[in-house]
């Protein structure tokens, strides 16, 4: 019983650490996404947490939609900052830039 839960903590503080680094990596990471938009920079649809989890695939950080934690689906154009929670306790913030789709 003991050794078992020794194991879960290892697991959980290897988890953890894995995930510091990340979040490392990711400081002060910015994703641009190009969405049609009308004249008062209202957009036609919106960013969602799965647009941007693959804004970030593209720059080669695989991130879960259910880690990015958007209040609400991004309706206007402009810079949001946007937490990405790695683990239970180790978060990271994200610079979601919505432009204008030319």
């Amino acid at each position: 019983m003991e050794q078992e839960r020794q194991a879960h903590l290892r697991k959980e503080a290897k988890a953890k650490t894995e995930a510091e680094d990340l979040s490392k990596l990711m400081g002060g990471l910015s994703v641009t996404i190009a969405q049609k938009a009308g004249e008062q920079d209202q957009l036609f649809g919106s960013v969602t947490a799965a647009d941007i989890a693959t804004a970030l695939a593209g720059k080669n950080f695989t991130i879960d939609r259910r880690k990015v934690h958007l209040e609400e689906p991004i309706k206007q154009l402009g810079e949001y900052k946007v937490p990405v929670r790695l683990h239970k306790e180790v978060t990271t913030e994200v610079t979601v830039n919505v432009v204008r789709e030319e």
